[in-house]
């Protein structure tokens, strides 16, 4: 889960690995889905995708999107039919196009795998199969979550979009990489070639690159957010020891910097810098609340 980058295919055309780590393509700006156009309040949930995976005429690619189950899903039927709605919405021409065609590989060698949009600009085509699975924490029937954990379930579903035991394949990943409330979707361009059960091993390797990159995108920014968070507390403590009547006056002393950490990539870094701004904030409330009771004890007397 490291944040260097990695190259055009996480598996050269020997079959080996390529170690290089995960691309910062993942996080690209996507384009609006019908769901995003009538709930804009609605943040877009965090998405990450693997590099493109050429072998034979094939090419692979995986996305990998934070899932959150809505307390109407209650179900397989209820939770695979949201399912569809989010693996439809993803426009993979549009979001990836361009990086599936670039080193003319796999289902896209010698100018394959492009269509001609209405404007007369080449694109690369939709691809043949939408595989997907999900293993994700949802309300069971009836139940509304205030009983605690008796009142949720864990459902897994799959599905393999014509390509058989595709789906079963990426939730094994899902299972190996005890990952929850995270859907995969890998879609696989055919070019013509029947390659045989090789296929599992890509299916498996571009799902695992976006399970495990979204998964460090996740922590990274809950770590961010915590934060943030803490900076904010951390201002407003140090405001309260110096009082009202000197906040203008020491208005720079007593608040944190506001900093942006969307460039920090080092985890172990943003977890020593939550844990020093936790010891200062604790430090901070102590000595206010020593510093109410002074004032108490002073208004006594």
């Amino acid at each position: 889960m490291s944040g260097e980058k990695r190259g055009a295919s996480p598996v050269g055309s020997n079959g080996e690995k390529d170690e290089s780590g995960p691309s910062k393509k993942a996080r690209t700006a996507r384009p609006p889905t019908l769901h995003s156009w009538l709930h804009p309040d609605e943040p877009a949930p965090l998405r990450t995708h693997s590099p493109p995976l050429h072998y034979s005429s094939s090419t692979f690619l995986a996305f990998a999107t934070a899932f959150t189950a809505q307390s109407h899903i209650t179900s397989e039927a209820s939770l695979a039919k949201e399912c569809r709605r989010l693996v439809r919405e993803i426009n993979v021409p549009l979001e990836v196009g361009e990086l599936v065609m670039k080193d003319d590989e796999g289902a896209f060698e010698n100018g394959e795998g492009r269509v001609v949009s209405l404007k007369g600009k080449e694109r690369a085509r939709e691809p043949d199969h939408r595989m997907w699975a999900l293993r994700s924490v949802c309300l069971k029937e009836s139940k509304d979550g205030t009983q605690g954990e008796d009142d949720f379930q864990l459902l897994e579903i799959y599905n393999d979009d014509g390509e058989k035991f595709g789906g079963d394949r990426i939730l094994r990943i899902l299972k190996e990489e005890a990952a929850i409330d995270i859907l995969v979707v890998v879609c696989r361009w055919y070019g013509g070639d029947m390659i045989g059960p090789i296929r599992f091993q890509h299916i498996g390797l571009t799902a695992k690159t976006a399970v495990t990159d979204l998964m460090k995108l996740i922590q990274l920014t809950d770590l961010r957010q915590a934060l943030s968070v803490l900076d904010e507390e951390i201002t407003i403590l140090r405001k309260e020891l110096v009082g009202p009547s000197n906040n203008t006056e020491s208005n720079g002393a007593s608040t944190v910097k506001a900093q942006n950490y969307d460039e920090v990539e080092d985890i172990g870094r943003l977890e020593r810098l939550v844990k020093a701004r936790t010891r200062t904030k604790e430090a901070l409330a102590q000595k206010a609340a020593w510093s109410g009771l002074d004032s108490a004890r002073e208004a006594i007397t």
